[in-house]
């Protein structure tokens, strides 16, 4: 123990030792301890694809999330359609044009507002493989009914959306093999024995059971697929009649009346010939009907008035009222000598009829 001699008045030691006394009971201050860091902010997440179009009164947007995805990752694609008031809008139908991915959940939408309707569709897809890939385009019909007289039809048209394209990340790392190989399993046991000969009618029971519910459901999707093609005729030559009642376009609408003849015999085609190519340009769709059963001069015919159709749509071409006539004629003339008759076999075809005017003016504008 340490004894300290404090010299001087006992006012002067008694006030010493109360300070030490104080120092010795308060706490110790320091400097505050550091917090520990905590982890990096992630980056924020990647804007997903979005593609933009617009034509008259529809904007239509498609947007696909993750942007990068990897192989097992689910992707969101959005398409969404803005349209002014007075619009009608007809979404594309489940599934239209992405049957190369895997449909794992679908939200449809559609609310309206001061400013017009507002429709949605929520895919939640799944890829089956790595590597690039595309979101194809989507096919938006619309029906502007502003502006139209009563008792007059509105012309339908049509807005197709921009292709998206990704790529798919693959699960494993750059160069990565697998570590080891498992050895070959063991042989399978023979089906010998009591039980087989036991138990041999039972299983061949099963087998012709089951063999005969396999040909009732094939027989049943070929009957269905007759009848569809059978009533895709009725349709279309019902569109037609409403187009042909209008009466020929003026020179001001002749833009949207092509866009509907055409729209009736291409969708007809993909109903009657079983071709599911929404978003195929002309000269894919051509080459993909060739594959089908339509015959050669069906195919000529077809050509020139495709033809007719896109110069009026794409290069802003004014057709007389007899290149109109003679063009909703076709279309009547090629659904008529192509239409699957209920007294005809499944694979009988109408027969081939000589080419019109307009094929031979065609192929000689393809000569020159």
């Amino acid at each position: 123990m340490t004894v300290f001699a404090i010299e001087g008045r006992p006012g002067r030691w008694r006030a010493t030792l109360a300070l030490l006394a104080l120092a010795a009971c308060s706490p110790e201050v320091g400097p505050e301890p550091l917090e520990p860091a905590g982890p990096p902010d992630e980056n924020a997440a990647e804007a997903p694809l979005s593609a933009e179009t617009r034509h008259g009164p529809v904007t239509a947007t498609v947007s696909l999330a993750p942007p990068s995805p990897r192989l097992g990752d689910s992707l969101v694609l959005t398409l969404t359609v803005a349209a002014e008031p007075g619009v009608a809008v007809e979404m594309p139908a489940f599934g239209d044009a992405l049957g190369r991915f895997a449909i794992i959940d679908f939200a449809p939408r559609q609310e309206t507002t001061e400013h017009g309707a507002r429709h949605s569709q929520r895919y939640t897809l799944q890829v089956s493989a790595s590597g690039r890939q595309r979101i194809p385009r989507l096919r938006v019909t619309f029906v502007d009914e502003r502006g139209t007289s009563t008792g007059q039809d509105p012309p339908r048209r049509e807005l197709m959306t921009d292709e998206l394209g990704f790529k798919v990340a693959s699960m494993l790392p750059q160069g990565a093999v697998a570590a080891e190989l498992r050895g070959p399993r063991a042989p399978l046991p023979e089906l010998t024995g009591p039980w087989l000969a036991r138990h041999w009618p039972w299983l061949a029971g099963a087998l012709g059971g089951l063999g005969g519910i396999v040909l009732g459901v094939v027989l049943w999707r070929r009957r269905q697929a007759v009848r569809a093609r059978l009533t895709a005729y009725d349709r279309a030559l019902a569109r037609l009649r409403r187009l042909q009642r209008a009466g020929l376009p003026a020179a001001s609408a002749v833009d949207a009346w092509y866009v509907e003849l055409s729209d009736i015999v291409r969708r007809y085609i993909e109903e009657r010939f079983a071709l599911r190519a929404p978003e195929l340009t002309t000269e894919e769709f051509l080459a993909e009907a060739g594959r089908s059963a339509l015959s050669t001069p069906h195919r000529g015919l077809l050509s020139a008035f495709l033809d007719t159709c896109d110069r009026v749509k794409f290069a802003r071409y004014h057709p007389r009222q007899e290149e109109s006539r003679e063009a909703l004629d076709i279309a009547r003339r090629f659904l008529d000598e192509t239409r699957l008759d209920e007294a005809r076999p499944a694979g009988a075809e109408a027969a081939p009829a000589p080419a019109p005017a307009a094929a031979e003016r065609a192929a000689a504008r393809e000569a020159a």
